[in-house]
């Protein structure tokens, strides 16, 4: 079966392909984006424009990280937050308010024309006083997975892969296909 994978973000296709071990077609469309705080509905719309694009099964990724003290905001919206507020000022709000506690979700929604379906990852953590580490890519830096000393831009790929909350979803996305239940 062919499926596509829709991002622009070179990383997480690099991720996938390792994780699932298989060379996946992408396509990168300049998909809206609404701004929304349930990661479903934001999926769901993208995976329908993606659709009228290629008409071809297809997957797209959400990604979305809740900080505690933030009574877990930003959410769908951590692009725009950290870009604008900076991982550096991230941490610093974690130490002011003495609460480290993260997780990350990892949103993929598969459409074949017919059906949506969502495969879920997620990953519990803490943020670091300060970000580490340069491996990785966006917050890595200041996500440390629950379990765990270094933070995943101080893992080397393979060791955040082992345990990514990309793995989580891509495995269940791939069972899917596979027809397992």
């Amino acid at each position: 079966m062919e499926i596509y994978s829709i991002t622009s973000n070179k990383n997480k296709l690099r991720e996938a392909e390792q994780i699932l071990g298989v060379k996946l077609k992408n396509v990168n469309l300049d998909l809206d984006e609404i701004q929304e705080l349930d990661s479903d509905k934001i999926a769901e719309y993208k995976v329908k424009q993606a659709w009228e694009s290629i008409k071809n099964p297809l997957f797209v990724w959400d990604q979305s990280l809740y900080i505690h003290c933030l009574n877990d905001f930003p959410g769908p919206l951590i692009k725009w937050f950290w870009t604008k507020v900076t991982l550096e000022k991230i941490c610093q709000i974690a130490n002011f308010f003495n609460d480290y506690k993260i997780y990350t979700k990892t949103t993929l929604t598969y459409y074949d024309g017919k059906e949506i379906r969502h495969f879920y990852g997620i990953i519990h953590g803490s943020i670091p006083p300060e970000p580490r580490g340069s491996n990785g890519f966006a917050w890595d830096p200041i996500f440390i997975p629950k379990g765990y000393e270094k933070t995943f831009a101080e893992m080397t790929s393979k060791e955040k892969n082992a345990i990514s909350m990309h793995k989580i979803a891509l495995e269940k996305l791939r069972d899917f296909l596979k027809g397992a239940p």
